[in-house]
């Protein structure tokens, strides 16, 4: 008889999106030995190979093909029941897991903690931050904030909360330096600081593209620190976020600003939670009161 758990098939599923132990691992929050030794079991008590060890990583075997789609029935059952569960809490304590991006991180989470500490202290918050979105109906997070378009997955939950500014800005001594090279459509003459990875496809990256199509890059970056902080070393003209640049930058263009929206979303299942609600609530009222949801004021 076979005999296995649904967390032996956790790891099966982990190990098949992730293609190696080590990625498996990083998703579980385990060590890879660990992986390893329950995929192993499992395997046994099929008494098949569920996968191919190759150069490249872990590719499903003909029988692994066969099950993944129903063991990923079974986490979708599994998972709903946790959703309802956690959805049914009504105490304001325990661990709400917070997804995001690096920028709205630093400007509307991290600096409220302690605010938000006070108001419910038996509540922990554990952020993660990336460019790439997490699938809030897998479980990867509880509650996320976002930029961009709303998802449309039919059992999340998206509020817009406000929008990040964002404008094209360089340094002061970047601009003495170039003084004689007019800033003309497509900065002809001029250097700018680009975006690397996954931020090359984002629709700043666009925006950019269509102010400086005749710019030279002189630099580029996949997170918003580096982009800045080689702005601010005059390096070239940038696009950052108006709560950035307008600290210490000049602001090239002032009236042309890019504007993204930005969102709270919760699976329907969670809505309900008191701790999940209560830490959708603070992030809300403060992105709403913020000073940095609201356009940035015009020179003159």
């Amino acid at each position: 008889m076979i005999r296995s758990e649904w967390s032996d098939f956790r790891y099966f599923l982990a190990v098949s999106r992730a293609g190696s132990l080590s990625g498996a691992a990083r998703e579980l929050r385990v060590n890879q030995s660990t992986v390893g030794r329950r995929l192993l079991a499992l395997e046994a008590s099929f008494g098949m190979r569920l996968f191919d060890r190759t150069p490249d990583g872990y590719a499903l075997t003909a029988a692994g093909e066969t099950i993944r789609s129903d063991v990923e029935r079974l986490e979708d059952g599994f998972l709903a029941v946790e959703r309802k569960l956690s959805g049914g809490d009504a105490r304001i304590s325990g661990v709400v897991r917070l997804a995001t991006s690096d920028t709205l991180a630093t400007v509307f989470v991290t600096p409220h903690l302690a605010r938000l500490k006070s108001l419910y202290p038996e509540l922990s918050l554990d952020l993660s931050t990336g460019i790439s979105a997490v699938d809030l109906a897998r479980r990867e997070a509880d509650l996320s904030v976002r930029i961009g378009p709303p998802p449309k997955h039919p059992n999340l939950i998206a509020c817009e909360v406000g929008a990040m500014y964002s404008a094209l800005y360089a340094a002061p001594r970047y601009l003495a330096a170039r003084r004689g090279t007019p800033l003309r459509r497509g900065l002809r003459g001029h250097s700018v600081v680009g975006f690397a990875g996954p931020l090359v496809k984002s629709e700043v990256a666009r925006w950019l593209d269509e102010h400086a199509s005749e710019a030279e890059v002189a630099f580029r970056a996949n997170n918003v620190r580096a982009l800045h902080d080689a702005i601010a070393e005059g390096l070239g003209i940038g696009v950052l976020p108006c709560v950035f640049g307008e600290r210490a930058l000049t602001r090239i263009r002032p009236n042309s600003t890019m504007t993204n929206r930005i969102w709270t979303v919760v699976h329907e299942d969670l809505n309900r939670s008191a701790r999940v609600r209560a830490v959708l609530e603070f992030l809300r009222n403060v992105i709403r009161t913020s000073e940095w949801t609201k356009p940035p004021r015009k020179p003159g």
